[in-house]
Order: C-alpha cells, then sequence, then structure tokens
C-alpha cells in the first residue's frame, strides 16, 4: 500500500524550528555560486574592454547620451555598489573656482 503522505526531506532529527545555525550566513555575504559568477563577468567584461569601448565610441556617435546610459549600466557590475564595500574610498571633489559646498543644493530630494 502507497502512502499519501508527501516524502520527508532533510535530517530526520531535525524538528520544525529547530535552528542548527544560530548565527546563519554573515549579511551581505556571498554564496559560491555568487561569487564564480561575479568572477566571470568580471573577467568577461576585462577581455573584451577594447571592443566595449569600440561599441561604446560607435553608439556615440550617433547618441551620446545612449552611451553613457550604457556604460552606466555595466559598472555596478565590474565596479561595487559603495554598500557592497568594506572599506569605501572617500571620494575627493574639487569645486570650480568661486563655488563653495553652501551653493550645490540637493535637487533629487526637493519636492
Amino acid at each position: 500500500m502507497e502512502s499519501n503522505e508527501p516524502k520527508k526531506i532533510g535530517n530526520p532529527n531535525w524538528g520544525k524550528g529547530i535552528v542548527t545555525n544560530p548565527n546563519g550566513r554573515p549579511k551581505g555575504a556571498n554564496n559560491k555560486v555568487t561569487t564564480e559568477i561575479k568572477e566571470a563577468y568580471i573577467n568577461l567584461i576585462q577581455g573584451n574592454l577594447g571592443s566595449i569601448q569600440n561599441w561604446l565610441d560607435r553608439v556615440a556617435v550617433k547618441d551620446p547620451g545612449k552611451a553613457i546610459e550604457l556604460l552606466l549600466k555595466i559598472s555596478p557590475f565590474v565596479i561595487p555598489k559603495l554598500t557592497e564595500e568594506t572599506n569605501p574610498m572617500p571620494i575627493n571633489i574639487v569645486l570650480p573656482k568661486g563655488v563653495t559646498k553652501n551653493d550645490i543644493t540637493d535637487t533629487e530630494n526637493n519636492d
């Protein structure tokens, strides 16, 4: 006779609510596959820098804005986002002569 109960998977000694690793994976830690995929993608980009520059140059002839848009779209795959870096590099901004930091406004948050 066959049982209608679904087959249980996993360790039968572990019941519902039992945690075997209370600390879990650290926040922001990548799994092995994610790390390998990121490394492969970076290698692909680095191996094709000349071609990518050629493609961007060709697009820029017709539409410079589109070339910048494409460059910005591939950047996060090669340059880590600030939230992903453990030691972010400080950014030094040189203001044009006669401009002070008080002259600069945050236009993104003005409603």
